[in-house]
């Protein structure tokens, strides 16, 4: 053991040997808080060893190999400056409460939050957020933060990093939201390099919390970070590794992260007093606004039984015929394996059920509704209920091909007569008025633009609405919802350029107005239209369906992912064209997505 001390300290020796001329080299002396020729030895020596320990992969070059990194740290250091933009991160990041530096139990930790939704909801206050260059700043001042909250430890115990994924579920559109996601991931990819480069061993461990590969992939990470990386998809499993001192959201019994956070507070020589741990996260006080509305004549969903039984079921459709086993759809064979959000399975060999938390007695009302009261082909709605919060759709199997492989294969003429079964498909739904705009079980609205409120968007909710007027003031709610309360706070502002656009952007919605209100499938597109062996034309999937403004089901139909580019065109030969309030609707929806 003594031999390997000895060996440890006669490189560490040869490197400090080095270090005058590196300074020299370099022109700049300062690291992390530490002047490296002024310093205390027991310090120059924990950033030594940091050095030197980056390069021990071949023990023949680790003396210049680290004597080259720390030069090109201290040159970078001099160029770049990231210590100047600790205090533009310290006023941003505690808004954010995204980014947060512990103690914890002898050990500091880095916690990242890498919610989209947030980062984008503050674009238009903190420019910082809005360009890869800014959001590596901000990465690189929460670094020197850290480094220099190390270097006051003489024992340099490098810290452990929490990284939590919170990405959002963007609606399938032809125009996907990438802008962002692209700059975020450029962001990290930069960050991690230059972490990897110029902040060695200053993070030992990570754990990584709903990994998501989109990003993991595109970050150089050392192997050695990575063999001490966990990969976790509860949150509360952190407790396991962290203590049981963590808020309760990582497991734990502790208090938030706010409370004991090193980045917002300026602390000197002592380490933070926490005893109860470092932690995240109380909840951000989400702003929950519901839009309330006089009560409609609509259909209602009713339990079989007060207070407490858990089977819910529609009075339109009436009470189930078939309930299913959970147990069983669990193991089933998957309809579309790769289909996102509810499952769709085999019950058996011609009958099929879709389920999940996500599926409503509003879709199996509009199957109803579509198969009594006009001639269009659907699934023959078998049963429909809500078992302990779990929708369930049990319909036939419809054997047929997709419409986009039938329409490459046939004649102008079919092309010509598919078209036209659409159309007067769309031309029943439309001749069944409503009364009100919503789903049909008087559940509210379900639309991308009714889901990118700020924080949680599960618990916003818009309609249902008895008039146009009233929807359009759903969907102005809807575009501020997405804007975090300390924005909204100025929105007020008459010289504020972003809320000039937005006040536009309002009063063109409302000009909205006189449009009927009719029965629409909402998500007409080829991947829903099949063709049974006889030629008929079966629409699938009414998840969205419910009464809307008269255009909607042209804005939906356009808006859609796009299917080949002469889509547009077939468009308006089956669907009415609405081609003012596409662009008003393409316009919201972009507004509140990118």
């Amino acid at each position: 053991m003594s031999v390997s001390v000895e060996k440890s300290d006669s490189i560490v020796g040869c490197f400090r040997d080095a270090l005058p001329s590196i300074l020299i080299k370099s022109r700049h002396t300062d690291i992390w808080g530490v002047d490296l020729k002024h310093a205390e030895w027991p310090t120059v020596k924990i950033i030594l060893e940091k050095f030197l320990k980056s390069h021990s992969a071949i023990p023949a070059l680790q003396v210049s190999r680290a004597r080259v990194s720390l030069e090109r740290t201290l040159e970078w250091r001099c160029f770049s400056k990231p210590s100047a933009v600790l205090p533009e991160a310290k006023a941003i990041l505690p808004e954010l409460d995204l980014c947060h530096i512990t103690f914890n139990d002898g050990q500091y930790v880095l916690w990242v939050s890498l919610d989209e939704m947030t980062m984008k909801g503050y674009l238009p206050i903190h420019e910082s957020l809005a360009t890869s260059r800014g959001l590596v700043n901000l990465g690189l001042a929460v670094m020197e933060k850290l480094s220099t909250l190390l270097m006051q430890d003489l024992h340099g115990r490098p810290a452990c990093c929490v990284i939590e994924f919170k990405r959002h579920s963007f609606p399938n559109t032809r125009k996907k939201p990438q802008s962002f996601q692209g700059m975020l991931r450029k962001a990290l990819e930069d960050l991690v390099r230059l972490i990897r480069n110029h902040y060695p061993n200053i993070l030992a461990k990570a754990y990584i919390i709903n990994p998501c590969g989109e990003y993991l992939a595109y970050m150089d990470i050392s192997e050695a970070l990575l063999r001490d990386t966990v990969l976790l998809k509860n949150p509360v499993d952190l407790g396991q590794y962290l203590g049981s001192q963590l808020p309760p959201r990582y497991g734990g019994t502790g208090e938030s992260l706010k409370l004991h956070d090193c980045l917002a507070k300026n602390v000197k020589g002592n380490k933070p007093d926490i005893s109860t741990a470092a932690s995240t996260d109380i909840e951000k006080p989400e702003v929950e606004k519901e839009t309330t509305t006089p009560a409609i004549n609509c259909p209602k969903v009713v339990e079989t039984e007060e207070p407490k039984l858990r089977l819910i079921y529609s009075e339109t459709i009436g009470p189930p015929s078939i309930i299913l086993d959970p147990d069983d759809l669990e193991t089933a064979q998957p309809l579309c394996p790769d289909k996102m959000g509810a499952r769709v399975v085999f019950a058996d060999s011609d009958t099929v059920v879709k389920f999940g938390h996500g599926v409503g007695l509003g879709e199996a009302e509009a199957m109803h509704m579509a198969s009594t009261r006009t001639t269009i082909a659907v699934p023959r709605l078998l049963s429909a209920y809500i078992l302990d919060g779990v929708g369930h759709i049990v319909m036939t199997y419809e054997a047929g091909e997709p419409l986009a492989q039938y329409w490459d294969r046939v004649s102008t003429t079919e092309h010509n007569r598919i078209l036209e079964s659409l159309r007067d498909y769309v031309n029943q739904m439309r001749e069944i008025p409503g009364d009100f705009i919503g789903t049909l079980d008087g559940s509210p609205c379900r639309d991308g633009i009714f889901e990118a409120g700020y924080g949680d968007y599960t618990r916003y909710s818009y309609g249902p609405y008895p008039s146009e007027e009233g929807f359009n003031e759903g969907i102005i709610q809807a575009l501020r919802d997405r804007l975090p309360p300390a924005l909204l706070e100025r929105e007020h502002d008459a010289e504020s350029l972003f809320f000039n656009a937005e006040y536009t952007l309002y009063q063109t919605v409302r000009g909205l107005q006189n449009h009927k209100i009719v029965f629409t499938h909402a998500d007409m597109h080829p991947g829903n239209i099949i063709v049974r062996p006889d030629g008929t034309l079966v629409l699938l999937d009414w998840g969205l369906a419910g009464f809307w403004p008269e255009y909607w089901e042209f804005y939906r139909a356009m808006f859609n992912a796009a299917w080949r580019a002469s889509w547009d065109r077939m468009v308006e030969r089956f669907i009415p064209p609405f081609y003012v309030e596409y662009s008003v609707m393409k316009r919201v929806f972009a507004t509140v997505w990118y």
